[in-house]
């Protein structure tokens, strides 16, 4: 048997493109090798300042919910287990993904749902706008009814490509987020490289780092495959 990891993130660095809440990533040299004289011990480090926002990330319920948990109270198992990946690159921006709609990308990938499933939406907007002013303003959504579909299927966590589920370009109501605090079912933004699993079951791995406190986490995230 064969073993496949696909890397499912964004890179973070100084170019990430963040939603407008949040500052730019900053990754600041600390230690230089140059530093050490000759035949010495030598190191390179780095100081990061990031929003924990920034490229692939989790949401921690209390990012929405003011009486949500931090990213540390979460159970690990939230952010791993078996995934399936749905295609929803047939949507253009201003569009918000509805329940039947996603219930059809279900259908199209060959999958089904099954309790305690993660359910990932490939989009490919990182690989097709990243670096350009779309990368902010030009993808569809996925609707707070879908929210609801999800959860009452027991999809334990979901995932899009995008900077956030709610068309934040178009409103500032955040309806997905809501229907995310009021269902319990949290998500991963900013995923990539999702074309490469459409239509697939696979293990899916994102683990927060343990910030304390913190209300959501960067990841690094995978999908490791079998044939």
């Amino acid at each position: 048997m064969t073993r496949h990891v696909i890397d499912l993130s964004q890179p973070l660095s100084r170019e990430s493109q963040l939603h407008p809440f949040f500052p730019p990533t900053q990754i600041l040299r600390h230690i230089l090798h140059a530093d050490a004289a000759p035949g010495r011990p030598s190191f390179n480090a780095e100081i990061i300042i990031t929003s924990n926002h920034a490229a692939t990330h989790v949401d921690a319920f209390g990012h929405y919910d003011r009486s949500g948990e931090t990213i540390a109270e979460m159970p690990l198992d939230t952010f791993c287990g078996t995934a399936i990946c749905v295609d929803i690159r047939e949507y253009e921006r201003g569009h918000d993904v509805t329940a039947d709609e996603v219930a059809r990308a279900v259908d199209a990938s060959g999958q089904e749902v099954r309790e305690g499933d993660i359910l990932l939406f490939c989009s490919d907007h990182y690989n097709r706008t990243a670096g350009t002013p779309a990368f902010l303003d030009g993808f569809c959504g996925i609707s707070a009814e879908a929210v609801h579909w999800m959860a009452d299927r027991g999809v334990k966590i979901f995932g899009v490509e995008t900077i956030s589920p709610d068309l934040v370009y178009l409103t500032d109501e955040y309806p997905t987020h809501k229907a995310c605090a009021e269902r319990r079912l949290t998500h991963y933004e900013n995923l990539n490289n999702l074309n490469d699993v459409v239509g697939q079951r696979f293990l899916f791995v994102g683990l927060p780092l343990r910030l304390v406190p913190a209300y959501g986490s960067p990841v690094r995230a995978a999908a490791i495959l079998e044939d």
